[in-house]
């Protein structure tokens, strides 16, 4: 009797770990990629490539600030996800965007589309260079311009880590909400 009293405690005690370690790796464990990070130099990676993959891929929504922005090939990648449905919101330096004809067209056209581009409206600029969709984010000192693509030293950090893309999210929804009167 008591062997038997035993074995099923020793079951139970045996289903409760494999139970725990199930718990773990479903809630803690984030596979590799799921929070995959990396940073490119720009001299070794198209940078604008990088951006316009991430607004591809996005389901959702994309959101944008950004202090300098020439790229054409940003601006249709912004274009086409606000034509297929997503929720596309940005924000500029208001002095900035104002700085190169070709950087105050884009400004318009994307507003002309209906993609709402706030301006800040403090006396220092808003300098953020950043993106973030449902699905990823990047970020770093690369400015949406062929020199920063091609001339330049930049840097870009782009991820698919939730936590980290959540804070991106917020920061610039707490922007949007701020700027966007």
């Amino acid at each position: 009797m008591k062997i038997k009293k035993d074995i099923i405690y020793i079951t139970v005690i045996i289903i409760l770990i494999g139970l725990l370690g199930q718990f773990y790796y479903s809630y803690k464990y984030k596979p590799e990629g799921q929070r995959q990070v990396k940073v490119y130099y720009n001299q070794d990676r198209e940078l604008n490539k990088e951006i316009t993959n991430l607004t591809r891929e996005a389901d959702k929504f994309v959101y944008f600030a950004i202090y300098t922005f020439t790229r054409t090939d940003i601006k249709d990648a912004l274009l086409a996800a606000k034509y297929r449905g997503l929720k596309v919101v940005g924000i500029m330096d208001r002095n900035q965007d104002k700085g190169t004809q070709q950087q105050t067209k884009i400004f318009q056209e994307l507003k002309d589309a209906g993609i709402p581009v706030y301006e800040q409206d403090h006396l220092a600029i808003m300098h953020i260079k950043a993106i973030v969709t449902d699905k990823g984010y990047a970020s770093g000192s690369f400015n949406w311009t062929s020199a920063a693509t091609n001339l330049n030293d930049e840097v870009l950090e782009v991820g698919h880590d939730e936590s980290i893309r959540s804070q991106y999210q917020a920061v610039l929804e707490e922007l949007f909400n701020r700027y966007g009167k």
